[in-house]
């Protein structure tokens, strides 16, 4: 279950960095708000962040699949 949910947040972080890699405004057009001023600051930190975020859980998911396995 918890490799499930590790792979799933690696799938949601990947597609959110690409959304925000291809369509940098998105946050401007949702929220209605343009907090960075157009500076595109907070698009590429979204990114950073969202890269990290499945790096880690894909190192997470990566761990668990090989504890199981070794259980086995």
């Amino acid at each position: 279950m918890r490799r499930r949910l590790a792979v799933t947040a690696t799938c949601v972080s990947c597609v959110m960095a690409i959304i925000t890699i291809a369509w940098p405004m998105w946050i401007e057009s949702v929220f209605g708000s343009d907090p960075d001023h157009h500076s595109g600051l907070l698009e590429v930190l979204i990114v950073v962040v969202l890269v990290a975020a499945a790096v880690t859980s894909s190192l997470a998911a990566r761990m668990r699949y090989a504890a199981t396995r070794s259980r086995s």
